[in-house]
């Protein structure tokens, strides 16, 4: 079997050698380059997962996808796979974040863990040509402030549209 995961916005996507399957909770609401053929919610997280940090969120997914049963999962993504294959494709498994920044993560690189455990099979990310966009935050950052107060700051600064040379405009 030849499957990957990757990201919705993968430019690689575009050339039609790939059988694009959605795994999120939800759809992309951007224009895609291609057809996305199927949505699978099974593989994507419960919604309360969204905010836990990498390990509690890894153990809750483990629980779903044991929920689910690994006989059934294995079905699932053999029958997407010889969809694929059928139209001489590749199956992969897609989602928004863009695993290539530095810190951030994503279910899918969990769920290919998964599978590679339970399956024997390596699942791998799909090359992606662009250069990766750097956020402001990775997901483990979300929760820590962005420094740490001093005993000089006094935690508040009320600024007008005056202090920053805005007046005028």
């Amino acid at each position: 079997m030849a499957i990957w995961t990757s990201r919705y916005s993968n430019k690689e996507l575009s050339d039609d050698k790939h059988y694009p399957v959605g795994i999120s909770i939800g759809q992309p609401r951007f224009r895609l380059g291609y057809q996305l053929r199927e949505q699978c919610y099974s593989l994507a997280p419960k919604g309360n997962m969204l905010n836990m940090d990498i390990e509690a969120f890894k153990r809750a997914y483990y629980g779903k996808l044991e929920g689910i049963g690994k006989d059934r999962i294995i079905s699932m993504v053999t029958k997407l796979d010889e969809k694929a294959r059928s139209e001489g494709k590749e199956l992969v498994l897609l989602c928004f974040e863009d695993v290539r920044v530095e810190g951030d993560w994503c279910h899918r690189t969990i769920f290919a863990e998964w599978w590679a455990e339970n399956v024997g099979e390596v699942i791998e990310e799909l090359p992606d040509p662009t250069l990766p966009k750097v956020k402001g935050k990775s997901k483990d950052d979300s929760k820590k402030p962005a420094k740490e107060p001093t005993k000089e700051d006094s935690g508040c600064k009320q600024m007008s549209l005056f202090d920053c040379g805005m007046a005028g405009i």
